[in-house]
């Protein structure tokens, strides 16, 4: 995979860390790690959606997250819906921390998931090709 050669943006909010790459198909790719509480889950949504804001896919990557509240269940859920009305194709890499709260609190799977960046780029390059009608 090919990566923008740009500075990664870097935001640490509490106890979670947030960071941005870019890749040459304009896709951006949100990594978190820490803990996802109610004392940063709107920094969360905030980052995640600036930075959709500017490409056509986005990975968010959690990971890294060791904890995941349920207000970090809900900025997720914000994400999914901003991205819908942008028309912005979004994956989500969870942790173990965050699949256990997806399936309390996401038990039909309706948040796309994968298991690696690399499973995401390819699930959304087929999801575009489908989208555009370019059945290759």
């Amino acid at each position: 995979m090919l990566l923008l050669p740009t500075e990664p943006l870097t935001l640490t909010r509490h106890a979670a860390r947030f960071d941005t790459r870019w890749t040459m198909s304009s896709v951006a790719i949100v990594s978190a790690c820490g803990d996802i509480d109610a004392s940063n889950a709107s920094a969360l949504t905030d980052y995640a959606l600036l930075n959709a804001a500017r490409c056509r896919g986005l990975i968010l990557d959690l990971s890294g997250v060791e904890f995941l509240g349920t207000d970090g269940f809900s900025a997720l859920h914000r994400v999914s819906v901003r991205c819908a009305h942008a028309d912005i194709e979004w994956m989500l890499i969870p942790s173990a921390a965050v699949s256990r709260l997806l399936q309390i609190c996401d038990p039909h799977g309706s948040l796309s998931t994968v298991d690696s960046v690399d499973a995401a780029m390819a699930s959304l390059k087929t999801q575009r090709r489908v989208g555009s009608g370019d059945h290759r």
